[in-house]
C-alpha cells in the first residue's frame, strides 16, 4: 500500500517531483524568512512559539517540562514540540536549533505529500492522487505552518500516517498492521489529544467491512495497549509531579470557555444575575477548573435562554470559524493575507463541492476512510473555540475530496465528449 512501485514511471515521476518542488520552496522560504514567522518574543514570552522553546531549554537545563508555570512543572502542554525542540538545541544553539527544527517541518511536508498521494490512491485511485498532491503543493499557508514554531507541521503528517496505517490495517486485518495504527494513535495522542476518540471511527469502519465481534475486540484490545503503552511514560511523570491522574493536560477550561462565548462577546442577558460571581470580569478564573465551570454554567444558560442562537452558534457559527481563516499569521512577502483569504475559500469549496458530489453519486462507503476521520475531527473541535490553526489539518483531507471531484467531473467530460457514459470512475486501482 506505502509503495510506489506499482505506478507508472511518469506517476512516480511526478510524486517525488512535487515532493522535490514542495521541499525546495519551504527549505528557501524558513532559511530566508527566518524568525519573519514568529508570532511572539523570546524576551516577553508572549506567544505560544516562543514558549515552546524557552520550554525546550528549560527542559535541557532543569530536566523539567515548563510553560506558563514560571520554573515548576506543568500539565498545560503536551511535551512533544518541547522534546522535539530540546534535541536540536541540545546538539545546536537556540537560533540554529530552531532553524533546524524549522527544516525538519519542510521535510514533513514534503512527506505528507507522498502520504496525500497514498490516501488518496488507496480510497480512490492515482488520478485523483495526482490531482491531490498537485492541489496541495500549492496550497500557500503550508509555508507558514514549516515556519511556525507549532503543532500543525507535525500532526498534519502524523494524521495521515494514522489514516494510511488504519485503511492498510482494515484490509490487511492482522495484528501486526493494527499494532503500527495504535503507534499512530498513541503518537498522534502527543501532539493533539483530542485524537484519544479516533478509535470511533475505526468502530464504524469495522461494522461496515463487517468485521465479527471477535475481531472487533481482539483489534480494539491491540490499538489500545499500544496506545497507551506510548503514553504510559506521560501518565507516569504526571502522576509523580501531580499526584493524579491526568492523561493529556489540563487546560481545555480556556479554549471551552471561549467557545462557550458567542465571538467571544459577552454571556446573555440575565447571566450574571444569575451568577453575581462573575461579575466585573471575573469570568475567567485562576485556574483550568473554574474556567471549566464557567464554561458548562455558560453553555447551560444560553441553550435554555437563547436555544436557536446557540444551537446555530454551536452548529453552524463555529464551522465557519473552523473552515473560514486560513492558518497563515505571519503571511511571507508577496503573498499577502488577503489573497491567501481568497485561496484558502476557493480550496473549502472545492472541498465541500467535491464531497457533496461524491455523496449525491454514492461513494460514501467508498470515501469512508477520509470522511470519517474528517466528520471527526470537526465535530469534536465544536465545543471549543474554533480558528483557522485547529482546522488546518482538514484542509488536506478536503483536498483530496476536491480532487476527487475534479477528477469525476474531468472523466465526465471526457466520457461525455465520446459518446459514452461514465462507469467505474474514481474506482479504486
Amino acid at each position: 500500500m506505502f509503495s510506489l512501485k506499482s505506478e507508472t514511471p511518469v506517476i512516480r515521476r511526478w510524486v517525488y517531483t512535487v515532493m522535490a518542488l514542495v521541499l525546495l520552496v519551504h527549505a528557501t522560504s524558513v532559511l530566508v524568512l527566518g524568525d519573519h514567522f514568529l508570532l511572539g518574543s523570546y524576551e516577553k514570552r508572549d506567544n505560544d512559539d516562543v514558549k515552546y522553546v524557552y520550554a525546550a531549554q528549560v527542559l535541557l537545563q532543569d530536566h523539567t517540562l515548563v510553560y506558563n508555570s514560571g520554573d515548576l512543572p506543568t500539565n498545560f502542554i503536551m511535551p512533544t514540540i518541547p522534546v522535539m525542540l530540546s534535541g536540536f538545541i541540545a546538539i545546536l544553539d537556540r537560533d540554529a536549533g530552531v532553524m533546524a527544527f524549522r527544516l525538519l517541518q519542510c521535510l514533513m511536508q514534503s512527506f505528507s505529500i507522498y502520504l496525500l498521494f497514498i490516501l488518496a490512491r488507496s480510497v480512490f485511485n492515482s488520478r485523483v492522487g495526482l490531482a491531490a498532491i498537485i492541489l496541495a503543493a500549492c496550497y500557500i499557508p503550508d509555508l507558514f505552518a514549516s515556519g511556525a514554531i507549532l503543532t500543525e507541521s507535525t500532526f498534519k503528517v502524523l494524521l495521515l500516517l494514522l489514516l494510511c496505517s488504519t485503511i492498510f490495517a482494515i484490509r490487511r486485518k492482522t495484528a501486526a498492521a493494527y499494532v503500527w495504527v495504535g503507534i499512530m494513535l498513541g503518537l498522534a495522542c502527543y501532539v493533539k489529544p483530542q485524537s484519544a476518540l479516533f478509535p470511533i471511527c475505526l468502530l464504524i469502519l469495522w461494522l461496515v467491512h463487517r468485521y465479527s465481534w471477535k475481531d472487533i475486540v481482539k483489534y480494539t484490545a491491540i490499538v489500545g495497549v499500544c496506545s497507551m503503552a506510548l503514553l504510559s511514560p506521560w501518565w507516569i511523570r504526571n502522576y509523580v509531579q501531580f499526584h493524579e491522574f491526568i492523561p493529556f493536560t489540563k487546560s481545555t477550561g480556556n479554549p471551552m470557555l471561549l467557545g462557550a462565548l458567542v465571538k467571544r462577546g459577552m454571556p446573555p442577558k440575565g447571566f450574571f444575575e444569575q451568577y453575581p460571581e462573575y461579575k466585573d470580569n471575573k469570568l475567567f478564573g485562576p485556574n483550568d477548573t473554574a474556567q471549566k465551570i464557567a464554561a458548562q454554567r455558560i453553555i447551560a444558560y444560553s441553550f435554555k435562554h437563547t436555544p436557536i442562537a446557540y444551537t446555530y452558534w454551536f452548529t453552524a457559527g463555529k464551522t465557519y470559524y473552523l473552515f473560514s481563516a486560513p492558518f497563515y499569521s505571519r503571511p511571507v512577502p508577496g503573498l499577502p493575507r488577503p489573497a491567501i483569504n481568497v485561496l484558502h475559500w476557493l480550496y473549502v469549496l472545492a472541498g465541500f463541492v467535491g464531497l457533496v458530489l461524491l455523496l449525491a453519486l454514492k461513494r460514501m462507503k467508498q470515501m469512508l476512510p477520509v470522511l470519517l476521520p474528517f466528520l471527526y475531527y470537526w465535530f469534536i473541535h465544536l465545543p471549543f473555540i474554533t480558528f483557522g490553526r485547529y482546522g488546518y489539518p482538514l484542509v488536506s483531507l478536503l483536498i483530496i475530496f476536491a480532487a476527487a471531484g475534479i477528477v469525476l467531473i474531468a472523466e465526465r467530460r471526457k466520457r461525455m465528449s465520446n459518446g459514452s457514459r461514465l462507469p467505474g470512475a474514481l474506482n479504486q486501482p
